[in-house]
């Protein structure tokens, strides 16, 4: 078999997305989720269709921070209490 023919088969099984695609909250939780029941970062990976490296630093944020939700919000922190701003 051709190594292209066999690339293109590879790469059309593959999940289409950008280069840049931001992992959902849904992914983010199933990747937890297996990491949980035991997987190996590759096997999640696989599963999720994600590379081995976002799956390490999004089980890697949540060891450390409890949580999966992505860094860097658009907006600043709220400096007052729902009861202050009444």
């Amino acid at each position: 078999m051709k190594l292209t023919t066999c690339i293109s088969r590879v790469l059309s099984r593959r999940k289409q997305r950008s280069a840049f695609d931001q992992v959902s909250e849904f992914d983010r939780g199933r990747i937890v989720a297996y990491r949980d029941c035991g997987l190996s970062f590759r096997e999640i990976g696989s599963r999720v269709g994600r590379n081995q490296t976002t799956v390490v630093r999004i089980c890697d944020r949540w060891m450390q921070e409890g949580t999966t939700d992505q860094r860097g919000h658009s907006y600043p922190p709220q400096c007052t209490t729902s009861r202050e701003d009444r």
